[in-house]
């Protein structure tokens, strides 16, 4: 029984030990913000692209650190591969594109939203196209890698993909003006990044639809995302219902995104077949007890 309750704990386990590497990749971060070692990151959007690229470069060693304990993994076989890579990122980026366009027109035919014109500099465009590209990177490289591998390798992949989107939600619970239909959209979020993980099994997919989902409703459009105030070429403002506009969280408070998402998350899952993740043989001696209790 012991060993039972064990193999059915373990992805959890693996996904605790990947935490740790993680927070101690990100220690030496940590020691250069907080005392100031580099300069020029005293300037609040030169220190976010700093610390956003340098996170990435973080997840990147907790995963070499995950080899070193597993060595029959490595980057491809948790979907971390260069092959098609940058076709899935701009393929990634047109759905996101797609998503974002159908739920600003739901807004728009409800009235629940008012544009006006927005005030950016080419420079702070640029600088916060690079800042979404490492958002997307960073969040897609700690959910949709090691831990998404994990979990559908364990369970089914229906299971696999919704304890990832739960987490994926869980983890934005601190953002400002946070609320329950935002966790559920940013949840959908997580499954939909992990369901075209798992079909394509590249990551590069969802880093696309991840990075225009984010830079097409702050950026292009000026809504809050994730609750985060951004300047944009457009200022969105909400009207009417918050469930309907988002209000002050964004476009992913709003119900109009709650509908978009499961309509193309249920399309994926009815339409394409999801193949399982071949056994790594992380518990062979675990598995063997069981097979013989």
């Amino acid at each position: 029984m012991r060993e039972r309750v064990l193999h059915y704990l373990m992805p959890f386990l693996k996904v605790i030990l990947f935490v740790f590497f993680i927070l101690l990749c990100l220690l030496p971060l940590h020691l250069i913000i907080e005392f100031n070692f580099i300069p020029f990151i005293k300037n609040y959007l030169a220190k976010d692209l700093f610390v956003k690229g340098a996170s990435v470069l973080a997840i990147l060693g907790a995963l070499l650190m995950i080899f070193k304990i597993y060595p029959n993994l490595n980057f491809n076989v948790v979907f971390v591969t260069k092959q098609n890579a940058l076709a899935g990122f701009l393929k990634g980026n047109l759905i996101g594109f797609a998503l974002i366009a159908l739920c600003v027109g739901l807004m728009s035919l409800s009235n629940t939203v008012v544009f006006s014109a927005g005030k950016i500099s080419l420079i702070i465009f640029l600088a916060y196209f690079i800042y979404f590209i490492f958002i997307a990177l960073f969040e897609e490289l700690i959910f949709r890698t090691f831990p998404l591998f994990v979990f559908a390798e364990r369970y089914s992949a229906l299971l696999g993909i919704l304890i990832n989107s739960i987490l994926f939600g869980l983890i934005h619970f601190a953002n400002p003006n946070f609320t329950w239909l935002a966790m559920l959209n940013i949840s959908l979020a997580g499954a939909l990044f992990a369901t075209y993980t798992l079909l394509k099994r590249n990551i590069s997919w969802a880093v696309g639809i991840h990075f225009s989902w984010n830079f097409a409703q702050g950026i292009l459009l000026g809504f809050k995302v994730s609750g985060l105030n951004m300047p944009g070429l457009l200022l969105a403002t909400p009207i009417g219902e918050t469930y309907l506009s988002g209000g002050a969280f964004g476009m992913e408070g709003s119900i109009f995104c709650t509908f978009v998402l499961v309509i193309l998350i249920v399309y994926l899952l009815f339409k394409y077949k999801i193949e399982p993740i071949k056994d790594s043989n992380f518990s062979e001696q675990i598995e063997k007890k069981i097979q013989t209790t």
